[in-house]
């Protein structure tokens, strides 16, 4: 550990004592065997469940509606016994999820709107310390928790004295910031302009930030300096996408998953097997559309239970995202088990007359073979059933090739049941930063309409 990182570091728990202390914990836990990672989680989660009937009222509540107690939850297997956390649940509850230990004013508070639009309103204990997760990832990459970044985000300082707060916050890191909501062409020429000046060893930020300035680097053969890595964050990631950024940048992309319920829920070390779940503090499942939990392998919904939240815990709680264990250990050696990508939201299947559903993660895939000719694509069912597919194409003399390959393979799964149209478009923008891949249109719902106005066709 060099002189800055430690200065760094001493410097960050004066704010959050025991940061480095923790940090160190962390990086022993991941090679726990694996019997001793499952052991401390379970003794992390049996801990959380005695603490939230206790102080929590919506927990006691419930624990007493249902008619068990945490004497109840003996092994892993009596966990299920608790009902899921539903977003509609902490919405119509809200200040329930407070421990009678902590003062709601003293907590930091996060809203997300996911993919129902609803906004969700959630709480943070100031204590918990999600750095250390970042900077055990960044480890994984070889990088220092100080290491000059380059950030395409949200909740960008405007004011410049709030930028020399941030600055002296961060010092001796340096971090270049710029807002992923934004990525206008100005924009991306600034941020383009402030990575070859800098040269920082990591670029971070959202995934159709970072696709957008992608795009721009490769249509105008800009040669950027080589980051150790490009952390991509706030939505699956595409092996279209994937490519493109590796290709701009020269450099290989991280994966990083989470939410804002729980930003940091996995990560890609540099073997890129799959995604590594932070096990030593939280708790990941995945289950079915009846809440039982599904087969190691099998994709199913989204569970997780943050371990070390005590001031707003949410436990057993569904985000609306979809995956699956891997049924197997990486070979860089860590305990850490693995998931696949996260393939999108619940939502992201295609419905059609009969009933059959075409899956988002078959959906998010059919472009794979194709990364190099394909640059963004999008599947969009309208109200009527009718499915339109939107490709933006990089390589025009393969557009016929492709458009017919994935005319064969809608057909074969529709089999006439809907219309299909496929539309060979110039560009689709992000929203605020992230690309939705897959839309279901809704009577009801005209955000589609909306973005849909954005397409440059």
């Amino acid at each position: 550990m060099n002189f800055a990182t430690l200065l760094f570091l001493t410097k960050y728990s004066i704010a959050k004592r025991g940061a480095i202390r923790d940090f160190k914990q962390a990086l022993k836990n991941q090679y726990l065997p694996p019997k001793d990672l499952a052991s401390l989680n379970w003794e992390k989660t049996k801990k959380l469940i005695y603490y939230a009937y206790e102080h929590v009222p919506y927990y006691r509540n419930l624990f007493n509606e249902i008619g068990i107690n945490p004497e109840d939850i003996r092994e892993p297997k009596d966990f299920e016994k608790i009902p899921i956390l539903r977003r509609e649940d902490i919405i119509e509850n809200y200040e329930l999820f407070f421990s009678d230990e902590v003062k709601m004013e003293k907590m930091k508070t996060s809203t997300t709107g996911g993919s129902t639009g609803i906004p969700l309103k959630i709480a943070m204990s100031p204590q918990e310390n999600r750095e250390i997760k970042k900077w055990q990832m960044l480890q994984w990459w070889g990088l220092d928790p100080n290491v000059d970044m380059a950030s395409l985000y949200r909740g960008v300082p405007v004011s410049g004295l709030k930028k020399i707060v941030l600055s002296i916050i961060n010092w001796p890191q340096k971090v270049i910031r710029f807002d992923a909501t934004n990525m206008h062409k100005e924009n991306i020429k600034a941020f383009i302009a402030e990575v070859i000046q800098n040269k920082p060893k990591l670029i971070h930020g959202y995934v159709g930030a970072v696709d957008a300035v992608a795009d721009y680097i490769l249509e105008h053969n800009i040669k950027m300096p080589s980051p150790e890595t490009i952390w991509l964050t706030a939505a699956p990631v595409t092996k279209i996408q994937e490519a493109k950024i590796t290709k701009a940048f020269n450099a290989p992309v991280c994966d990083q998953y989470g939410c804002s319920e729980l930003y940091f829920i996995s990560a890609e070390c540099t073997k890129k097997e799959g995604l590594h779940v932070f096990e030593d503090s939280i708790k990941l499942e995945f289950v079915d559309d009846y809440d039982q939990a599904v087969p190691k392998g099998e994709y199913g919904n989204i569970v997780f239970t943050n371990l070390e939240e005590y001031g707003f815990p949410l436990i057993r709680y569904m985000n609306g995202d979809r995956g699956r264990y891997l049924d197997r250990q990486c070979s860089c050696g860590m305990s850490l088990p693995l998931i696949d990508k996260v393939k999108g939201r619940v939502s992201d299947n295609i419905v059609l007359p009969r009933g059959e559903i075409i899956s988002g993660e078959y959906l998010t895939t059919i472009f794979d073979d194709f990364t190099d000719a394909v640059k963004q694509f999008q599947v969009i069912q309208r109200v009527d059933s009718s499915i339109d597919i939107n490709i933006v194409f990089s390589d025009k003399e393969q557009e016929r090739h492709i458009s017919n390959y994935v005319m064969n393979e809608f057909n074969e799964r529709v089999q006439g049941q809907v219309p299909i149209r496929i539309n060979a478009i110039k560009n689709i923008e992000s929203i605020n930063g992230k690309l939705k891949f897959i839309i279901r249109e809704e009577r009801t719902n005209n955000n589609v309409e909306k973005f849909n106005k954005k397409l440059d066709i």
